[in-house]
């Protein structure tokens, strides 16, 4: 494959003893599914088998060199003796795409939940992780060292005995080889401790030397850290001095990423961190060091791969999210249709923020993720008329997913462009690129043949009037239902739509007026909050849940981190003339200064009476069309939810008969 468009993205490349056919890597994500045991089931190798399309070097995520190393339940086991047996069809899994199939190579260390394990983490040193894990560790003893070291070099022979043709060697993200690295982890006094980064760089050495002794010919690839991204933690110069010291025990190359656990910013790039967040830093490591580097942080489109390499800033990039979002990124880019491309939204929302609950990754626009075991849907027997009503995310997949199943689609939006949700969060500081989305669904649907009515306000049959319909979708989304208070008239007030629509207030004033309360504790109050702190407004929180309570950790980190509010967990009594009061758990009354009031939460379904179906179930609408309602308009939740109904609802409908 070639374009060129992209010539460096698609011209070989060499980590040791591989040639690679491009210059794309797979880069080693957690799935959270299909291992048991440490074996693979079909849902991996189908996962990987699709994932792996197109890249020159496809990499398994954590897999774990000893039982206290593991840092999930369904990942790889390395250690017992019959997993190079066990792996082997993962390995040919990927092979049969024509990639390069590698295995990461990892201990957590104190990184590790002892439910998990089921026992005391071990580390460098008795010192408790910064975030995660509250359980202090264990100190290895010399001897305990010296077998993790000699269980990396066993584990290799196993990898290269189930056919994997490189090795990753997991050398960041807080992990056993950055714990000897870090002085913040490492007080140890004997030959792996030492007062600089080269003299605690011997563990990771010996680990690299262990797998270069015990399998010479597999490709060692060393993940290691830019920087920790916190006090204490590894600096960019203290990466490149790893990074030489490893390079002469034997690494063929590096992926350069960066943070720990509860890093800021954050290992997993999203929200307003940049494309290619961590380039800079692999341009630093590879700028010291004789062997290719791999660049890796939220490179989402082909266009920033191509420049990241051109710029020499790395030899190679290593595609994570952008992977899961579109498993065609890499046919797309070659064939010159890159602005075919879904586009990784960045929420992390269907994930890594599944991860940290116990749940399988899918993706929030892509919710085949997971499913690739399923075959594919033919194009409907009897192909029918599809309404779609409303141009939000759900009502966009439905209409997609209609068109690509043969059915005659026509889709009515009220507004003069389509995205509805997307492009009113697109309105806030860090979701902006979400108009990346709703432009990439706009080209969709028009690739498609998909009609689209834009600036139609469909409320009723007599709007449908002499249109025939076999299926009517109703995707009206939802509208911020302010909780009923007594005190409005004191102050202005708007709902989050009416603000980032540039609507008045209920006092008919157009501006806030500093500081401001936004009532609600959701992702919409959080992105609410934000885009006032970026209008230089004084802002704080009221929600009756914990603030972020609908987004993972990693969102809710990223959105406080960037606040700087005052952000309180209690119930809005009303309004005065001084701000907003409130009721803690205990009853205690306060209040919440402020002169402008934003109201983020609850939402309600907005769906039209004259249409919804008949008993408030899915069925015949007044006018007799099968009527169904997805997204928001069904109930408010996420986009992921959004786009994952729609698609279900669309491939479960009936035959048609008429």
């Amino acid at each position: 494959m070639s374009d060129a468009t992209y010539p460096r993205l698609f011209s070989p490349v060499r980590i040791g003893g591989l040639e690679l056919r491009n210059r794309i890597v797979l880069s080693a994500m957690t799935t959270g599914f299909g291992f048991t045991e440490g074996a693979p089931e079909a849902e991996a190798l189908a996962y990987y088998r699709t994932r792996s399309q197109g890249t020159a070097l496809a990499t398994v995520g954590f897999s774990a060199v000893a039982p206290e190393g593991r840092v999930e339940n369904a990942i790889a086991w390395l250690w017992p003796p019959g997993a190079a047996e066990a792996l082997a069809p993962l390995a040919e899994a990927i092979a049969s795409t024509g990639a390069h199939p590698c295995i990461q190579l990892g201990h957590g260390g104190r990184q590790v939940s002892p439910t998990v394990i089921g026992e005391v983490p071990v580390a460098p040193s008795a010192l408790q992780a910064g975030a995660h894990v509250r359980v202090p560790p264990r100190a290895l003893s010399t001897g305990e060292v010296d077998e993790v070291v000699a269980a990396f070099g066993r584990t290799a022979e196993r990898a290269a005995g189930s056919g994997f043709a490189a090795v990753e060697i997991h050398g960041g993200h807080g992990y056993l080889i950055q714990q000897f690295l870090a002085a913040e982890s490492n007080r140890r006094t004997d030959r792996f401790g030492g007062a600089t980064v080269a003299e605690r760089s011997r563990f990771g050495c010996e680990v690299i030397a262990a797998v270069r002794g015990a399998v010479p010919d597999l490709a060692v690839v060393v993940r290691i850290n830019g920087s920790d991204l916190v006090a204490g933690g590894l600096q960019p110069q203290d990466a490149v001095v790893a990074a030489q010291r490893f390079a002469e025990a034997g690494a063929d190359a590096f992926v350069v990423s960066a943070g720990v656990y509860g890093s800021v910013p954050w290992t997993i790039p999203l929200l307003d961190d940049p494309e290619g967040a961590f380039l800079d830093l692999a341009a630093e490591v590879r700028r010291n060091v004789a062997v290719p580097v791999i660049g890796v942080g939220r490179i989402s489109t082909p266009d920033t791969a191509e420049k990241a390499l051109r710029d020499g800033r790395c030899d190679a990039v290593a595609l994570g999210r952008a992977l899961l979002a579109d498993e065609d990124w890499i046919a797309k880019a070659a064939s010159g249709r890159h602005d075919e491309i879904r586009p990784c939204i960045a929420t992390v929302e269907g994930c890594a923020g599944r991860l940290q609950y116990g749940e399988a990754i899918s993706c929030s626009v892509n919710p085949g993720v997971g499913r690739e075991t399923h075959p594919p849907l033919e194009r409907a027997e009897a192909p029918g008329r599809v309404l779609v009503v409303g141009g939000g995310p759900a009502g966009m997949e439905a209409a997609r997913r209609a068109a690509q199943l043969g059915h005659d689609v026509h889709l009515f939006e009220r507004a003069d462009r389509l995205g509805g949700a997307l492009q009113l969060a697109a309105a806030t500081p860090g979701l902006g690129h979400m108009a990346r989305l709703a432009d990439w669904y706009t080209g969709e649907l028009e690739r498609l043949g998909v009609a689209v009515s834009l600036g139609v306000d469909i409320s009723g049959a007599r709007d449908l009037a002499g249109t025939a319909a076999d299926y009517l979708v109703l995707a009206t989304g939802a509208q911020t239902a302010p909780e009923v208070l007594d005190g409005y008239e004191h102050l202005p007030a708007w709902t989050l739509e009416d603000l980032l629509e540039g609507r008045p207030s209920t006092h008919d004033t157009w501006h806030l007026i500093d500081p401001v309360v936004v009532l609600g504790g959701g992702s919409r109050a959080l992105a609410a909050a934000l885009w006032c702190r970026r209008g230089g407004y004084r802002v704080s929180l009221l929600g009756a849940e914990r603030i972020g309570h609908d987004t993972s950790g990693l969102a809710r980190r990223a959105y406080l981190s960037r606040l700087a509010a005052t952000a309180v967990r209690g119930r809005a009594a009303r309004i005065t003339e001084t701000g907003a009061e409130w009721l803690d758990e205990a009853g205690t009354r306060s209040v919440l200064p402020a002169r402008s009031i934003v109201v983020a939460e609850p939402l309600r379904p907005a769906v039209p009476t004259a249409l919804a179906p008949r008993g408030g179930h899915d069925g015949p609408n007044v006018a007799g069309i099968p009527t169904v309602r997805i997204g928001d308009a069904r109930s408010p939740r996420t986009i992921a939810d959004a786009i994952a109904e729609a698609r279900q609802t669309i491939e479960s409908l009936p035959a048609r008969t008429g």
